[in-house]
């Protein structure tokens, strides 16, 4: 569902007003009608509401145009070092596969209005899934432009931080094909011959397996902890997900256990009062979002089927009897009770909002 006051990054309306002025509007006109001011900094977040107002500002200056290509367009502006700080902690990973667990983990960023999902189990094809639930309440025409843009810039940004034209294997888009028939072909130049229209099967890329382990071209760890350190600070301070955003996204870092609250309080660029008392202001405490986090984890891991000593280790506990009691305090049964009565599986997913 999408909520009008919702805070968003801006680089979607900046790319749609790109698209825009190179259809021969005015972007400021349009980004008048979305209540924005044509003259404010270029990073400051806008609101769900604002960015779907400039959308449909769009759509009514381009009637005889359709809104999925004008998505696609939208789509094509993309560029991964538009995010800033994030972009370039995901530039700077090691492999693809690295910068799609970074990108799972970040806080929502208010890129799109559509979840999109990456699953890359080891040795089997990479597949980006689009939800568009939450677009069920908006016109037929901002949902088609959405769903086009959502696609289509997941695409541009797999080119990007692989450095090279890929294209996916399979894709599909389940909304109706273009009426025009050198508008359907741009969609397949974009996301490749086998891409169907309609069918039920949902929004969805496929790309080779291979990919995952592809390294990036601006592979760097020490770049890639220092943005990443300054991207959570940011959002700290301003972020679209604000200091709880932040912190959660702090707290699932995989690299090692989840911070303690002065670890925490530094890596955000805060006191520890003043992160204690934002905290209280949410209605919540840092022991509860640290122990969200922990069994957040440790749940994954069982599943995938990780030794229960080898959890509590991953997880920073002393034993396997420390771990046993602290999952049992967060979820009132034992790891082994609960890993027995889990399927196996060994995927690994990536979410976000691009």
């Amino acid at each position: 569902m999408v909520h009008a006051g919702d805070r968003r990054d801006p680089v979607g309306v900046v790319n749609i007003l790109e698209m825009a002025r190179g259809r021969g509007l005015d972007p400021a006109a349009l980004a008048v009608a979305g209540g924005l001011d044509a003259l404010r900094p270029a990073d400051a977040p806008v609101l769900a509401w604002q960015e779907l107002a400039v959308i449909e500002a769009v759509l009514r200056a381009l009637p005889d145009q359709d809104p999925a290509l004008l998505g696609l367009e939208t789509g094509l502006c993309y560029r991964v070092s538009a995010f800033g700080l994030f972009g370039w902690a995901m530039l700077t990973r090691a492999v693809f596969a690295d910068a799609l667990a970074l990108w799972a983990r970040l806080p929502t960023l208010g890129l799109s209005f559509s979840a999109i999902t990456a699953r890359y189990p080891p040795g089997e094809a990479i597949v980006f899934t689009l939800d568009d639930h939450g677009l069920v309440s908006l016109p037929r025409a901002v949902h088609r432009f959405l769903v086009a843009r959502g696609l289509v810039s997941t695409a541009v940004l797999t080119a990007d931080l692989l450095a090279a034209p890929v294209m996916p294997m399979a894709a599909g888009i389940d909304i109706p094909p273009p009426s025009e028939v050198q508008d359907r072909d741009r969609f397949h130049e974009v996301l490749g011959p086998h891409l169907v229209f309609g069918g039920g099967g949902g929004h969805r890329l496929v790309y080779h397996a291979a990919l995952a382990g592809r390294p990036l071209p601006f592979a760097h760890p020490v770049a890639t902890r220092t943005a990443e350190r300054a991207f959570l600070a940011d959002a700290a301070r301003r972020g679209v997900g604000g200091p709880m955003a932040a912190l959660d996204v702090l707290l699932r870092d995989e690299a090692g256990p989840p911070a303690d609250l002065v670890q925490a309080a530094r890596r955000l660029a805060m006191s520890e009062r003043s992160l204690r008392r934002r905290l209280a202001a949410a209605g919540t405490s840092f022991r509860q979002r640290r122990d969200a986090a922990l069994a957040e984890r440790a749940r994954r891991l069982l599943v995938e089927g990780v030794a229960v000593e080898r959890v509590a280790i991953a997880l920073g506990y002393a034993d396997a009897a420390a771990f046993t009691r602290a999952f049992r305090r967060w979820t009132g049964e034992t790891p082994g009770r609960f890993a027995r009565s889990q399927p196996r599986r060994s995927a690994m997913t990536a979410s976000s909002t691009t």
